[in-house]
């Protein structure tokens, strides 16, 4: 699909690239360098299983920056029962119980009608249980100018990274730490900006209570940074980390962030960011989908969070007809530290044509890394989106439903990363069975290829899975169309074990 609405990736015929920071890390600080090693999937819904754990946060009480919902999915052949309990960043917290029928999605808003009363614009965090397989959370947060959604976290992590973030006059940066055990946390939080290694003593022994939740305001202490790569870790035990970026209407006249020379720059693009972190840095991550436009920005942040130099591999894998390798560069990465390759207009850069890419580590040393794209005139739709690399294949995902007001442009992107072709369908989840959605064609993809599937006209309201014969890759870009706001990237639920 040869439009402008979607978000291409850079595979790089040369290295123009754009070093948002590289600096050394001081001996001591207790993070070494990273080996190579496969990432695990942060969010995945057992097939089988008497109950399951989910951790939600980044999201606000009603009347606060971000709104929030929780997405209870059920794709069993039964009803399961949910205990719902919300904690806010005042200390305050409440339970209620959700009953979600097969093959059906509840929505349940982040907020109680009964006692406690919440006043006040909070933070709020979820620890749902589901009683029951083959289901799974996630959570949307809506603001005026778009929503973002996330799955849920289905465990803990003593770290998380987190590639790019900023700080600017019309840009907030939070980090909601979510404790989902009876005992208290310590945290301390690192970061890499243009400005280099930034470790303030604010960020340091951040106290996340038993059961409870913690936001971190990094423009309180980081002000005006247009790059802010964040490391998460733990003394003891483990944690679950969400970023929210809220973009606000660039003031009249502002400077725009990238231009020469600008004072107090600004993004151009208002929207909204919801991010599960990144538990394990991977020498390995794929963005099932991309294609250059007119109206599109967009770059991918690499961040390297441990002590050794990262020689990397960028490639470009085309679709359709044209499947198989279409370009690569080498990218290196410096200890500690991050780069930032923008695409739009680059001789490198492959407009109308659709394809996903893959980024690899030559020498064993693992990265994070993160797609992002502001969305605006002349393309017809207005936003800012960003994606996480996905590192762990699977044969089943569960598609979370779209909440937005407006109706959006969904694809599901695919992309086949094994060495035997795949057959890719969705489905319908109706009495416990899968069944094909009329109208939505299977895809057969090789070895390699990438492959998309457009879900207009379908009701994603109800549980849609998607099932391969082979392990691949699944993300899902929805966009409304201008003059409404709203861009949301998001990866998918693993249902079952990973492939």
């Amino acid at each position: 699909m040869a439009d402008a609405r979607r978000l291409p990736v850079a595979v790089l015929l040369a290295c123009a690239l754009v070093v948002a920071g590289v600096v050394g890390r001081p001996a001591g600080t207790g993070i070494g360098r990273l080996a190579l090693a496969p990432a695990q999937a942060p969010s995945a819904a057992p097939a089988r299983a008497m109950s399951s754990s989910w951790y939600c946060a980044g999201a606000t009480s009603p009347g606060g920056v971000a709104p929030g919902d929780l997405l209870l999915e059920n794709a069993g052949p039964s009803v399961i029962n949910a205990l719902v309990r919300l904690v806010w960043s005042s200390g305050a917290s409440g339970e209620m119980k959700v009953s979600v029928s097969s093959g059906t999605v509840q929505l349940v808003p982040e907020q109680l009608r009964v006692s406690p009363v919440v006043s006040g614009a909070q933070w709020v965090g979820a620890l749902v249980t589901l009683y029951g397989g083959m289901a799974s959370v996630s959570q949307v947060v809506s603001t005026p100018k778009g929503s973002a959604s996330q799955p849920c976290a289905s465990g803990s992590s003593s770290q998380w990274y987190f590639p790019d973030g900023a700080t600017l006059r019309n840009a907030s940066d939070e980090i909601s730490l979510l404790n989902p055990y009876p005992a208290g946390a310590v945290a301390d939080l690192s970061f890499t900006t243009e400005q280099g290694l930034e470790e303030p003593d604010a960020f340091r022994g951040v106290v996340v209570p038993a059961q409870g939740l913690t936001v971190l305001d990094l423009g309180s202490h980081l002000r005006r940074r247009a790059h802010v790569a964040v490391t998460v870790t733990t003394r003891a035990g483990g944690i679950v980390a969400f970023q929210t970026e809220v973009v606000t209407k660039p003031p009249a006249g502002a400077p725009r962030l990238g231009v020469p020379g600008a004072l107090n720059p600004v993004l151009p693009q208002p929207g909204v960011n919801l991010t599960l972190g990144a538990a394990q840095a991977s020498g390995s991550w794929w963005w099932p989908g991309g294609a250059d436009g007119p109206g599109f920005t967009e770059r991918y942040a690499v961040y390297n969070p441990g002590g050794g130099t990262a020689q990397l591999s960028l490639s470009l894998v085309a679709g359709g007809s044209g499947a198989g390798l279409g370009s690569s560069s080498r990218l290196t990465v410096g200890p500690y530290s991050t780069s930032v390759v923008t695409t739009n207009g680059q001789p490198w850069a492959l407009p109308g044509i659709p394809y996903a890419v893959h980024l690899q580590s030559n020498n064993g040393v693992a990265v994070v890394a993160e797609r992002s794209v502001t969305a605006g005139a002349p393309s017809p739709y207005r936003g800012v989106g960003s994606l996480l690399g996905e590192a762990v294949p699977a044969q089943e995902w569960l598609v979370a439903p779209n909440v937005q007001v407006l109706e959006p442009a969904i694809w599901l992107e695919v992309v086949d990363p094994g060495p035997r072709p795949a057959v890719v369908t969705v489905g319908y989840v109706w009495r416990g069975k899968q069944e094909p959605v009329p109208g939505v064609p299977s895809l057969v993809l090789a070895p390699g290829q990438r492959g998309e599937v457009q879900l207009s006209g379908v009701d994603t309201d109800q549980v849609l899975v998607v099932a391969s014969s082979q392990p691949v890759l699944v993300e899902k870009d929805s966009y409304v169309v201008a003059p409404a706001d709203g861009v949301d990237l998001a990866p998918l639920v693993v249902l079952g074990p990973p492939g």
